[in-house]
């Protein structure tokens, strides 16, 4: 699922610039599986991950020692580096979103990409949700619309700012699990019902979801990448 649903960030980020030599730093990079996915369409890849176990896995998947132990704002990154930046269920958890995007914006090189996904208070889960939303958490600590990420974005020098609903791949068992761990009244109950009436085949299938998120892109100011 998370190969899957990082191929669409990938695709909405090769709209936008060729993959072809283009170096990549994807920020809270887990086990590496969009870097496997970005390095398999030409980009050269590069993570930070927090977690040193996880960062261990994503090198070992890679064959080279790609990601680095950390936080972005911290790590000694060469400033102008970077083609694009990738930061997918991050910013809401950092504690100055500001200080962090002029940090993307440092490692970037002139007219290079950063693509962001966040949850989002413009989706239909926290509209239809409200208080009991999945995504309000104890370990967000920034929840942004696409008003505010944009002006965020603007803040922070980028322009040619896209903002969309996201979208995932997921399953009906994952749907269920999640909604068993984080449970929301009346919602968790039905979802576990459904996951027990569908044939575990079809409860693993890959359903392409709107997300409960935005994505944002935004471009450095500078002659844009060839």
């Amino acid at each position: 699922m998370k190969s899957a649903t990082g191929a669409l960030y990938l695709d909405a980020l090769a709209r936008l610039l060729p993959p072809e030599n283009a170096e990549l730093l994807e920020i809270g990079c887990g086990h590496g599986e969009v870097l496997l996915e970005a390095r398999e369409r030409g980009f050269r890849v590069s993570g930070v991950e927090l977690s040193a176990h996880a960062a261990a896995i994503a090198n070992r998947r890679l064959g080279t020692e790609a990601v680095s132990v950390g936080a972005a704002e911290t790590l000694p990154l060469a400033p102008g580096r970077f083609t694009a930046v990738l930061a997918a269920d991050v910013i809401e958890h950092v504690r100055n979103p500001e200080s962090w995007l002029l940090r993307i914006r440092e490692m970037l090189v002139p007219g290079g990409i950063v693509l962001l996904i966040t949850p989002s208070l413009d989706s239909w889960t926290r509209r239809l949700l409200g208080s009991r939303w999945m995504e309000y958490k104890v370990e967000h600590l920034y929840y942004f619309s696409a008003a505010s990420i944009r002006l965020l974005l603007e803040r922070c020098g980028f322009h040619e700012i896209r903002v969309s609903p996201s979208r995932k791949v997921l399953t009906i068992d994952y749907i269920s699990r999640h909604f068993d761990r984080f449970r929301v009244p009346i919602l968790s109950p039905l979802i576990g019902l459904l996951r027990r009436a569908v044939p575990g085949r079809l409860a693993h299938r890959h359903l392409l979801v709107p997300a409960s998120g935005l994505m944002a892109t935004a471009r450095k100011a500078g002659v844009r990448p060839q």
